[in-house]
């Protein structure tokens, strides 16, 4: 559905991975000119390492869901700017006397833009988790889980203004993850079976046979062991 990237994994990390720490600055210092530069700019940068980062995993989900999450970002930001204009308007407007203050209807509708600057970012939040909760299913790296519950939860308590730490923290915490993140195939807690050692048999009896590796009762006549498959060797006389 989608054509591969050029970068290598690598480079798409190391993106997502100062783009991470970007939006965490901007979201420590929200809505302060310079700042929310610094967070737009961080956001496309892990736009696009996680573009390349689905490349690696084979999983589009993670693109679609981090994509969804920036677009109603975008269109809370829009809202935000749209709530300021409508206030400056309403202010202007007291102080001029060729046009009719229309003051508590610039209020009515910036009160009614914030509450929609309320709802897209939590909605992007919503769609940043699910992202970030696949990206930890294919990666291993379950902090990402945990940044992931974090941002959405940062975005439902900024009522409160303490989830613009909580904000902080969850795209800290996210950057750590994307730094960590190892290629598909390349996890050392990969499983390296090791090379069994052998068993050394009882005594025969005259009876049996016991195998030199497993330690199995075998029949005097067999020659190999029923439980492993390997030869018998004679018993030894006593």
């Amino acid at each position: 559905m989608y054509p591969e990237t050029t970068r290598d994994f690598e480079s798409n990390k190391l993106l997502a991975g100062v783009g991470a720490l970007l939006v965490a600055v901007g979201s420590f210092i929200p809505f302060t000119g310079p700042i929310g530069i610094v967070a737009i700019v961080g956001i496309i940068l892990v736009l696009i390492g996680v573009r390349g980062l689905a490349d690696g995993f084979k999983d589009y989900s993670i693109f679609r869901s981090t994509l969804y999450g920036f677009v109603f970002e975008v269109i809370a930001v829009l809202c935000g700017v749209a709530a300021f204009a409508s206030l400056i308007r309403g202010f202007l407007e007291s102080f001029t006397f060729f046009t009719r203050p229309n003051f508590g209807w610039n209020i009515f509708v910036a009160i009614v833009l914030l509450i929609l600057v309320f709802v897209f970012f939590v909605l992007g939040a919503v769609f940043f988790r699910q992202a970030f909760g696949a990206l930890a299913n294919k990666s291993g790296e379950g902090i990402f889980r945990t940044g992931g519950l974090l941002l959405l939860l940062g975005a439902v308590l900024t009522l409160i203004l303490v989830g613009f730490v909580l904000l902080f923290v969850a795209w800290i915490l996210i950057a750590v993850g994307f730094f960590s993140i190892r290629a598909p195939g390349t996890s050392s807690s990969a499983y390296q079976p090791q090379p069994s050692t052998p068993v050394f048999s009882q005594p025969a009896t005259g009876q049996a046979k016991y195998c030199a590796y497993c330690g199995a009762e075998n029949r005097l006549e067999a020659s190999f062991c029923t439980r492993c498959g390997r030869r018998l060797t004679a018993p030894e006389k006593v």
